[in-house]
């Protein structure tokens, strides 16, 4: 009798076991979620209250709920650098190639950092005297890449960039460099974020999105349509410098690369504002909360051939606007660049052609 109650007391005990252990591989019913966070800390030498408006940043950061990835640009000088570590290294995984470089850019992630690199732009100048002056003082632009993980169960591409803050001829360039190196790395899905220096409206908006695959993801994430007034470099900012009202600021995403799963932006904001008389930036920040969905990655063959169309029609704007520079020599490369991607488009053949192909 005592060995048949062992037997039964054993199978049940085995019995929870095994139902413990399936519950705790029951996989979560809702899509993997994470949080990203971009802003311009305003931080080249001619800004005012710089350790402040850092200190104010910090702890605006630290007041909300925390995102697992933040980029900054214009993060300049060794004094803003040190305060930003010194706030977020217990919490963020740094990579800092300002260090090395007067580029600007700062990315922090709460998952795993990969591996990273960064490409100083080949055109940072059109010749005007702040190129100049910028010049003299070796800042340049540049764009920086982490592959990182950041719990959604797959790497992903992040890129932090600030193009040129005057010439549309130098932005295009640097647009056609971005698009260089995506092409080049098609197996992740990727994010893009930064001060691109071009509003909602502008040429440069339209050919990353068209060329590079690009959503725009606070568009999505208010139905398709900016509300009038709605801006990130905005005109009732102190520190602006410009008099009307501007969406400057973007993170984009490309589904392109990885498992059969997209990448989908759940809602977002603009922030990081600071108070109406001791703004943090002449930019206000954007945060995006994206999930990680299931998908078939399926292209509409007449979507495809409507964006092949929209496509064409922009690099004929590139290659005039290029066509018609002055210092021909610095951007002849770019223009047989963007002439080359177009005759890919047009003949349906070659690798950005095989890339176009597959955005969804």
């Amino acid at each position: 009798m005592a060995f048949k109650h062992f037997v039964i007391a054993s199978t049940l005990l085995l019995t929870s076991w095994a139902a413990q252990a399936e519950m705790a591989f029951v996989a979560d019913p809702g899509p993997p979620r994470f949080c990203m966070q971009s802003f311009n800390a305003y931080g080249p030498a001619y800004a005012l209250h710089m350790k402040e408006r850092t200190d104010w940043m910090m702890a605006d950061l630290e007041g909300r709920p925390r995102c697992d990835v933040i980029h900054f640009q214009e993060v300049w000088n060794d004094k803003q650098i040190n305060i930003v570590e010194d706030a977020l290294r217990g919490m963020y995984h740094i990579s800092d190639p300002n260090r090395k470089e007067k580029i600007g850019v700062m990315s922090l992630f709460m998952g795993d950092i990969i591996s990273t690199e960064t490409h100083d732009f080949k055109v940072n100048s059109d010749g005007n005297i702040l190129d100049r002056g910028r010049e003299l003082f070796n800042v340049k632009k540049a764009f920086h890449i982490v592959k990182a993980s950041v719990g959604v169960d797959e790497d992903l591409y992040f890129m932090n960039t600030h193009l040129h803050p005057t010439s549309q001829a130098v932005r295009l360039t640097q647009i056609l460099e971005l698009l260089d190196w995506r092409v080049a790395h098609q197996d992740l899905k990727m994010l893009l974020s930064g001060d691109f220096n071009g509003d909602e409206h502008s040429l440069e908006r339209s050919v990353m999105m068209y060329t590079m695959g690009l959503h725009d993801s606070l568009l999505e994430t208010l139905g398709g349509t900016y509300p009038k007034g709605l801006c990130t470099y905005c005109k009732d900012n102190p520190l602006s410098w410009l008099w009307s009202d501007h969406i400057l600021d973007y993170i984009f995403f490309s589904n392109v690369g990885g498992s059969a799963t997209h990448l989908h932006p759940l809602d977002g904001s603009i922030n990081m504002r600071g108070t109406p008389r001791h703004p943090l930036s002449d930019h206000y920040g954007l945060r995006i909360n994206f999930a990680m969905e299931p998908s078939s990655n399926a292209v509409d063959s007449n979507s495809l051939e409507q964006r092949r169309t929209e496509a064409l029609k922009l690099f004929d704007q590139i290659i005039q606007i290029l066509s018609s520079q002055k210092k021909q020599a610095d951007f002849a490369p770019a223009l047989q660049k963007a002439r080359n991607y177009q005759a890919q488009l047009a003949t349906r053949q070659g690798e950005f052609n095989s890339y176009f192909e597959k955005f969804n």
